[in-house]
């Protein structure tokens, strides 16, 4: 079996077409298969990042003219794709195998809990789109200025959930308990029982009365309470 591979960059013209597949294209100068790779990008919508590039084998070679693309399919768990093409006013069928890769942020060092990530501790790899995956994060711009929750290792993806804003409050240290009704401020004083950054949600004893109240992490060793009011030390 003959096959000819194309890979392509998704230019900003196939991000503009949105998620039409029967639009009919207008003929133009270019390899078959690389008009297929941009409408298969197209049909995986924008969950795939921009800079997708998509690897396209013909199952058996095409060399005429592609008058227009009717339909395309992917079945992403196989990676085989099926089209039908206009060609000479003739409908022709295609199929083959598409492999889509993406670029994946990792780092290029071992980042620890506490540690704040900058641009200079990551670099970026490219993957298929079936090992990268939805678990993990795909924009290293949404990296950067965040913590990781635990220790995060060079050369590994980082998944959803193990990143975060800076570690503001300690757990068992203590922090202000704030709690406001429009002018009215009251504080007292806490221990944090979990820790987090500013935007979390933690537990934290206030040290007057024992009781245990969930607040909102807003700042440095500080936690803002909603519902009842703090129990003031007499």
């Amino acid at each position: 079996m003959t096959t000819v591979r194309h890979t392509i960059r998704r230019p900003l013209a196939v991000l503009l077409l949105g998620a039409s597949l029967a639009l009919p294209w207008q003929a133009a100068a270019g390899p078959v298969e690389s008009r297929l790779a941009e409408e298969l990008l197209v049909s995986l919508g924008p969950s795939v990042p921009a800079d997708a590039q998509v690897a396209v084998t013909l199952g058996r070679p095409f060399d005429g003219p592609m008058d227009a693309v009717r339909d395309v399919s992917l079945d992403p768990r196989t990676g085989i794709f099926q089209a039908r093409i206009l060609s000479d006013g003739r409908m022709v069928e295609l199929s083959g195998r598409a492999e889509v890769e993406v670029a994946m942020p990792v780092p290029v060092r071992r980042i620890r809990p506490g540690e704040i990530i900058e641009a200079a501790d990551l670099t970026t790899v490219r993957l298929s789109l079936d090992r990268a995956g939805s678990g993990f994060i795909s924009s290293a711009d949404a990296l950067i200025g965040l913590s990781p929750r635990r220790q995060i290792s060079a050369g590994r993806l980082i998944q959803v959930g193990s990143v975060g804003a800076p570690i503001v409050v300690q757990r068992n240290r203590p922090v202000t308990l704030v709690y406001e009704d429009g002018a009215l401020v009251l504080a007292a004083r806490g221990r944090a029982l979990q820790e987090g950054g500013v935007g979390d949600v933690v537990r934290v004893m206030n040290i007057a009365s024992s009781t245990i109240v969930t607040g909102i992490v807003t700042g440095a060793e500080t936690v803002s309470v909603n519902g009842p009011r703090i129990p003031q030390h007499p």
